[in-house]
């Protein structure tokens, strides 16, 4: 009787050895998914199913032009608050999708993309640790209330139609990251280089000392070809199951493994022709990131933070304390690694009382002050 009550008392406890856990490495994460093998297939129908709903883009947003600057924010937060890559493909879409459809002040475009990763965060990520408005609103110099961030969420869900859960490439490129490589490619990858260097003296490409370790490799540049497709904004409408399949040939052909096989289409569904359209794109994408300088920040006098690539994730490195964050009266500039300076306009410079609104006194998540009839600063206009 003891021992079952025992039982029961530790059936909802949270690990607390949790920091650890929170900040577990990527082929951890991965590794993770074996469990699903036997659902594996299942899962993978559902969400080509799913994909199939998700809303189409117009590429009628008015403030299409600030789009990689929301895109840099949310890599940024996503990086600092250990959001998972899947969460950052998913808020992304939600912000794609609401700003197609609405007209919304340049000071507040900040407000909808935090929103929507905060909301993608709560459908995708797995654990525990999922930052309060309050914990985002800081690397905002703390510019809007808790009762802005209430109103845009709900303006988000209702506009969504509650239908939230949406496949992402991210979705597919994690379902396949640990079963897109087969021993046998790794066999014929060895034996070509083992060709090349002693018929040709070269080594056009790196030697991997097992299967596991090339796997592993590849599984990171994988998951880096994923977030191309999110800057690469004509993708929008494509089948995310197809640009994880385009991404997994893309992987294989800058790496020297033979680009697709009989054993991938039964993987993705998809054949060769239906993946090659996107194929050089994204590894021309990927070969224009892997030449740019990386550059560094003069402003601040100091060194490049390589931490805070691409999130692989959210599950690798921690920030480290070198981070910066520079803020003025009119604009946010957060100095993100490799990405140049973020620059998000927080106030309208025809509207004189918007630096005033930005100087309120904050307002916590679950604070008992917010005043119960006031508005949201929030301008909605829909597009025709």
């Amino acid at each position: 009787m003891d021992q079952n009550l025992a039982a029961e008392e530790n059936i909802f406890v949270v690990n607390e050895k949790s920091e650890k856990n929170r900040y577990q490495t990527e082929n951890e994460r991965l590794a993770k998914t074996h469990w699903l093998s036997d659902y594996a297939r299942d899962i993978f129908f559902t969400m080509r199913e799913q994909e199939k709903r998700r809303l189409p883009m117009y590429f009628l947003s008015p403030q299409i032009d600030e789009r990689q600057k929301m895109l840099e924010l949310l890599q940024m937060v996503a990086k600092t608050h250990k959001i998972s890559r899947c969460a950052l493909h998913l808020g992304m879409y939600y912000m794609d999708r609401f700003s197609d459809h609405y007209k919304i002040r340049v000071d507040k475009l900040s407000l909808v993309a935090l929103t929507c990763l905060h909301i993608a965060a709560q459908i995708e990520n797995t654990d525990a640790f999922i930052p309060r408005y309050s914990e985002m609103n800081q690397l905002v110099r703390n510019a809007y209330t808790a009762f802005e961030y209430k109103a845009v969420e709900r303006k988000l869900l209702c506009f969504l139609n509650f239908e939230l859960v949406r496949p992402t490439t991210a979705s597919f490129v994690e379902l396949f990251a640990c079963s897109f490589l087969t021993r046998c490619d790794f066999a014929a990858y060895t034996r070509m280089l083992d060709d090349f260097e002693r018929n040709q003296n070269l080594h056009p490409y790196q030697r991997y000392g097992s299967f596991e370790q090339m796997l592993a490799s590849l599984a990171q540049l994988l998951l880096r070809m994923a977030d191309y497709t999110l800057t690469i904004f004509r993708f929008a409408n494509e089948p995310p199951s197809l640009l994880a399949a385009a991404c997994i040939a893309a992987v294989r052909q800058v790496s020297g493994v033979k680009r697709w096989s009989g054993y991938l289409i039964g993987l993705t569904a998809y054949t060769e022709a239906q993946v090659e359209p996107f194929i050089d794109v994204i590894a021309g994408y990927h070969f224009y990131q892997t030449i740019q300088p990386i550059c560094e920040i003069s402003s601040s006098g100091q060194e490049s933070n390589q931490n805070l690539s691409s999130p692989d994730s959210g599950f690798e490195q921690s920030l480290t304390e070198s981070t910066d964050l520079v803020v003025s009266d009119e604009v946010v500039s957060l100095g993100v690694g490799t990405y140049n300076i973020i620059t998000v306009q927080m106030q309208d410079s025809r509207a004189s009382e918007a630096q005033t609104n930005l100087k309120r006194p904050r307002i916590e998540d679950n604070g008992e002050t917010q005043p119960a009839l006031k508005q949201p600063k929030v301008d909605y206009e829909p597009i025709d």
